[in-house]
């Protein structure tokens, strides 16, 4: 979909031809209006604009020096230029500055909508070269690395998609496994200090320590990889040919080669690196929990030791005690409250207390911590807020506050969710004064600074970027804020009138007009009386 910008000094035009046209049905979503050049350029600088309409002849900006300042700024713009001049000066000009079309006023809406078709039928053309598939391929190609160290990092962090979404991104990225696969996974731990190291230089030594580690393993072996949030650089590998051998030579030959590339980077990079190695685990279901295992291997068996090599050869039964992975999983629950996603929190909630219920051993461990870390997102975002539990739960939040060790599982889902809706229910509480402060805020500065109000300063004064204060205005009170400035500006202006010693080009100016004629053009527009006018009549 595609946005214009109507522009001329005469409002009642503008107005006309915003409401003449299917915009919607001719692929057109958003219609923007501007009374004047300048203000074309403010509303230029916050909206995606694709074409532009404007009359050739306006006070202050003309059309043309409009149209040769975005042909400097915005070249993708298309650009109509509507006037009553039938001159061949005129033409030529506009053709100089790269006019697309040359309308003459009055136009008809069919003759208008004949001309915006053609421009939006070039925009999706010049769409079209832009992402032709011979590009988005060479791209996609050179962007194949990161796609597949961020899906194992999102492995390894327990955010597994469904088994058809997996599917397709492994066959997407050309990665060779499948769901039940066995697979080996290893993790290195660089033991050098790298603290003053430029950020090129150790990516280039990331680089190479997965090039040794891939060409020794890919004669034999798929080797996948990604660095996780510790630096450490984890490996995930299984057997291109498993029928070949045993899972026990198998392991034995990726012991080999581990060892291997363990002693290649300390001869060829000069460097020392740790790792830890798994037993066979399943593919994708089992990868958060081998990672976490490994991780506590670092910490259990290696510490701070160097050139350690551990292999874990322990059988695991998948119900041993451990945490709740859900709990832990990326997004965590202070992820989700921190931008206020508060069905995707409680969908997260939901399979945390599924995953309780899934345990045989349903220890009142687990239920405590499953209660610390819902408690801990819980806090974290109301003091965000700058409140108190009491602010919002009222007398429940001594309960809270209360830590329980004794919960069962039903006491704590029903208190979770009711806590989670209060959270949520007072968010729209909030966002509601929000806008309406926001709204009050933005009305009292035009009034206040009418004379020189612009979007960007009211921006400026409400901290806010300008495009959201745009669409926030437009929504809350179902007027856009040109126009409404436009309004105050006219309704200032008459109370000034009332004023018998002064001028018209003083109140001109005292409304923010620095060209008497635009203000008087304007008033009449908007009174359908001149300023003068309506002074004799008082």
């Amino acid at each position: 979909m595609y946005e214009i910008l109507i522009v001329d000094d005469h409002t009642h035009l503008v107005d006309s031809l915003a409401n003449a046209l299917p915009w919607e049905r001719m692929g057109i979503s958003a219609v923007h209006k501007a009374y004047s050049g300048e203000e074309a350029l403010e509303l230029l600088q916050y909206h995606a604009i694709d074409i532009l309409v404007t009359d050739i002849q306006m006070t202050g900006l003309s059309g043309l020096e409009l149209v040769s300042a975005v042909k400097d700024k915005w070249v993708k713009i298309k650009s109509v230029i509507l006037t009553g001049h039938d001159e061949f000066q005129y033409a030529q000009e506009a053709i100089r500055q790269g006019i697309c079309d040359y309308l003459l006023k009055p136009v008809a809406n069919e003759e208008l909508e004949s001309t915006l078709r053609g421009l939006i039928a070039d925009l999706q053309r010049d769409g079209e070269l832009l992402v032709n598939q011979q590009k988005l391929s060479y791209l996609f190609r050179e962007s194949l690395p990161k796609l597949r160290e961020s899906l194992l990092y999102e492995l390894l962090g327990g955010k597994i998609p469904p088994a058809s979404v997996l599917r397709d991104k492994l066959k997407l990225y050309e990665l060779p496994y499948q769901e039940t696969d066995p697979v080996l996974m290893l993790c290195m731990r660089i033991e050098e200090d790298f603290a003053g190291t430029d950020l090129y230089s150790v990516s280039l030594l990331e680089y190479a320590l997965t090039n040794i580690a891939d060409e020794i393993f890919s004669p034999r072996f798929h080797i996948w990889h990604c660095k996780d949030d510790y630096d450490y650089l984890v490996f995930l590998v299984r057997p291109k040919q498993p029928s070949e051998s045993s899972e026990k030579e198998w392991m034995e030959e990726a012991e080999r080669l581990a060892r291997l590339v363990q002693h290649q980077i300390k001869r060829f990079l000069k460097i020392k690196v740790s790792l830890v190695m798994s037993n066979w685990s399943s593919f994708p279901g089992e990868v958060p929990a081998v990672y976490h295992n490994l991780l506590s291997l670092f910490t259990d068996y290696i510490g701070f030791q160097t050139e350690s090599f551990f292999h874990d050869l322990q059988e695991r039964n998948v119900e041993e005690i451990r945490p709740l992975s859900e709990l832990y999983a990326s997004p965590t629950f202070m992820q989700l409250l921190e931008v206020e996603q508060w069905d995707a929190a409680e969908r997260k909630m939901i399979k945390v207390f599924e995953e309780l219920e899934r345990r045989e051993n349903k220890t009142k461990e687990h239920v405590f911590e499953a209660y610390v870390t819902i408690m801990q997102a819980f806090s974290y975002y109301v003091h965000k807020k700058g409140k108190r539990f009491n602010d919002i739960y009222g007398r429940e939040a001594e309960k809270m506050l209360r830590l329980d060790a004794g919960w069962s599982i039903e006491p704590l889902r029903e208190w979770s969710f009711h806590s989670l809706g209060q959270l949520k229910s007072y968010s729209g509480s909030l966002s509601d004064s929000f806008r309406n402060d926001l709204i009050k805020r933005v009305v009292r500065f035009v009034n206040e600074q009418v004379k020189d109000v612009t979007l960007q300063s009211v921006a400026d004064h409400v901290h806010l970027h300008p495009v959201y204060v745009s669409n926030l205005f437009k929504a809350e009170t179902g007027e856009n804020f040109s126009n409404y400035v436009l309004r105050v500006r006219m309704d200032t202006a008459m109370r000034l009138l009332k004023q018998k010693d002064l001028k018209i080009n003083q109140i001109a100016q005292e409304v923010g007009y620095q060209k008497p004629q635009y203000f008087i053009k304007l008033f009449k527009t908007h009174y359908g009386m001149t300023p003068q006018e309506y002074k004799s009549g008082l």
